[in-house]
């Protein structure tokens, strides 16, 4: 490789003698560290331990300094995002330690596929890349003596560096070998165009198990029926408990809690926020034909009250006289709109979402069949009145928090003085002014992790707080107040069952419901979903449906705004599936298939829908063309990567030393 830069030496020679006089300048310049060669980090200096092997997959080795490279890199991401690089620790804390390493196997295979297909770089395409990244101002070759020394400066070997770059030239090669094939017709060109120009608005619901759960009640003949033929799943493997507990609500703590007006508005003074007034200029887009002529006028219009130098026309008056929005009487004005941070995708938020100040001119910005030009006009603090309810409300929840957790104290105090939990309820009500008996309340044997039902929850649920509250007391022992939905709770343990221990159905009955929710309710809220559809005549009539099954509906645009649930993969579930879907539907029609996302049945109608203009996919053809061949060829070069691993692990030729990689992170550790 050296020998191919040989021929630069006479041209390098030419130009030392003709900077000699410049020597004692060179000489600084030496020792003077250049930029990183590489903004990714990838030239990092070199590290005890780098040359240990951590894996081998086929004829190919990964070291310890390939890993810690590519942790840095991800650290180094991170930390453009945030501000502060994140330790290496902390990246395998996430797990990000085996996606690395996952990243270099991918790697090691390519590179040993490419050694079997011959597709190894050469000297001459490692010089050529080389050439190419070390050039001058003039964009030239620096030479080889000149390229060698920056190498020296960054701390990175040679060979190592130009092995690198032939690594890289061969998984290029492999994955064009491997992704060449991959052709796009007309045909797929402009499906994809309808795909992403059509419009169909739908209304959908999501059938969630949660929803089903807290409707679904298994009769006591079913559980019983379940335990007698699982019965041996039923013992007590792990400490199984039965608590009694004092109950604080904090719906009964806020109706002793007084709230006065100087509370109020002492809260408003720590709580003020600011609203802001606007105006606006809409012109609408009634076909896609007009699509140009709009976005021209409402460019001109924007330039207009823009003006040179920040003084442009009066926005009012340039609203009254072309905006096609029922404000424009008013000049555009909308009033004072209130911030709703659940509505950030609402052009109305752009104010706050896009920190806009008064004087401020947004736009033109797009918004479902129209464009807008908006003005901030005015700026307040929110009024007190406006704000009385939702100050009163945060008040009330802070004071009666506060005041459930000290009736907990005191709970625990008496309940401990007369080791009697019943005892220190009947203390506790006086001052609630409830009933003592509605204060205690008993849980069913469980053990940690089981669902239970505590204080005000709307259902099941696994509650670690207090489990944990729990754990290290023995039978008849009071434990420390604990948070639980609704409130706070003084524990008390009943009965302990362990070691094994065959439970009754009595003792079992909370564990067998689990059993028996977890196999029924999925199919439950599957055949709720496809009940729905399949009753449904039109959109206006699957609305109706599922609201009165309770569940909410949206509306939606190609389901662009729904979040699917993550598999555990790239592409969420039922995503593709689903607004696949979408397109086939017609106007008013009701998709009759639910679509499983995550826990939850996605079920949605069309409620408009409008057809992509196809007198503009020649402008885009060969765009998408290239975009749908990059695509499939990622999806193939994906699935070989993933079919290979499986192969090469059956066949044993990966072999992971997770005993090496462990004593790096120790010695990481040990360094913080």
């Amino acid at each position: 490789m050296l020998r191919f830069f040989a021929k630069f030496q006479r041209s390098r020679n030419l130009i030392l003698l003709a900077f000699c006089a410049l020597l004692l300048i060179g000489l600084v310049a030496f020792y003077i560290p250049n930029t990183p060669l590489d903004p990714s980090g990838r030239f990092s200096s070199s590290a005890a331990g780098d040359d240990v092997v951590i894996a081998k997959v086929g004829s190919q080795e990964v070291s310890m300094r390939e890993l810690r490279v590519r942790l840095q890199q991800m650290a180094s991401s991170f930390g453009q995002r945030g501000g502060n690089s994140i330790p290496l620790t902390t990246l395998k804390q996430l797990g990000m330690d085996k996606q690395a390493l996952d990243q270099l196997i991918a790697s090691r295979i390519l590179l040993d596929q490419g050694s079997n297909l011959g597709l190894i770089g050469t000297d001459r395409e490692v010089a050529d890349v080389v050439k190419g990244q070390f050039t001058d101002e003039s964009g030239k070759f620096i030479g080889a003596e000149e390229y060698k020394r920056r190498l020296r400066l960054q701390g990175v070997d040679l060979g190592q560096f130009e092995n690198d770059r032939r690594n890289e030239i061969t998984s290029r090669k492999v994955h064009d070998f491997l992704t060449s094939a991959e052709q796009v017709s007309d045909r797929d060109v402009e499906e994809r165009f309808k795909k992403d120009n059509t419009k169909v608005e739908v209304v959908y619901a999501s059938v969630d198990i949660e929803k089903i759960r807290q409707k679904y009640k298994p009769s006591d003949e079913d559980l019983k029926t379940y335990y007698e033929a699982h019965k041996n799943d039923f013992k007590a493997t792990a400490p199984t408990r039965k608590v009694d507990y004092i109950f604080i609500s904090t719906d009964d703590a806020a109706k002793i809690v007084p709230i006065s007006d100087e509370d109020l508005r002492k809260e408003y003074e720590t709580r003020k926020q600011v609203e802001y007034r606007a105006s606006i200029i809409k012109l609408k887009v009634l076909t896609p034909e007009d699509e140009t002529t709009v976005k021209s006028k409402i460019d001109e219009l924007a330039n207009r009250v823009r003006g040179k130098d920040g003084k442009g026309e009066d926005f009012a008056a340039v609203a009254k006289g072309n905006s096609q929005d029922p404000s424009a009487a008013n000049g555009g004005d909308l009033g004072w709109i209130k911030k709703d941070p659940n509505k950030t995708s609402d052009w109305r938020q752009r104010p706050y979402t896009g920190g806009l100040k008064v004087g401020e001119i947004d736009g033109p910005f797009r918004d479902g069949q129209a464009w807008y030009v908006m003005k901030v006009t005015e700026q307040r603090d929110v009024p007190f009145e406006q704000m009385r309810e939702t100050l009163k409300a945060t008040l009330s929840n802070n004071k009666a928090f506060q005041k459930a957790s000290q009736l907990a104290d005191t709970a625990y105090e008496k309940a401990t003085e007369y080791k009697d939990l019943r005892k220190a309820a009947e203390e506790i009500a006086k001052e609630l002014k409830v009933n003592p008996e509605t204060l205690v309340k008993s849980t069913p044997y469980f053990k940690n992790g089981d669902s239970l039902e505590l204080g005000k929850s709307s259902g099941r649920s696994n509650v670690p707080a207090f489990e944990e509250a729990v754990s290290t007391l023995k039978k008849g022992e009071i434990g420390d107040k604990v948070s639980i939905p609704g409130g706070q709770a003084v524990p008390q343990v009943v009965d302990v069952i362990e070691n094994g221990q065959q439970l009754t159905y009595d003792q079992a009955r909370n564990q067998v419901e689990d059993k028996v929710r977890a196999e029924k309710e999925p199919a439950l809220a599957q055949t709720k979903a496809q009940q729905i559809v399949s009753q449904a005549k039109n959109a206006e009539d699957f609305q109706r449906l599922a609201k009165a099954e309770g569940f909410e509906t949206k509306n939606d645009t190609n389901l662009q705004n729904y979040s699917f649930p993550s598999a555990g993969g790239t592409i969420p579930q039922g995503s593709n599936q689903a607004r696949t879907a979408v397109m086939t539907l017609k106007e008013g029609e009701v998709y009759k298939a639910p679509i499983k996302t995550g826990a939850s049945y996605l079920i949605f109608a069309a409620t408009k829908r409008t057809e992509a203009d196809l007198t503009r996919l020649a402008g885009q053809r060969e765009s998408l063309r290239q975009a749908i061949v990059s695509e499939r060829r990622q999806a193939a070069y994906e699935a070989y990567v993933k079919s290979a691993r499986k192969l090469y692990e059956q066949q044993g030729k990966i072999k992971i030393y997770q005993d090496r990689i462990d004593k790096f992170f120790a010695s990481l550790g040990k360094e913080q």
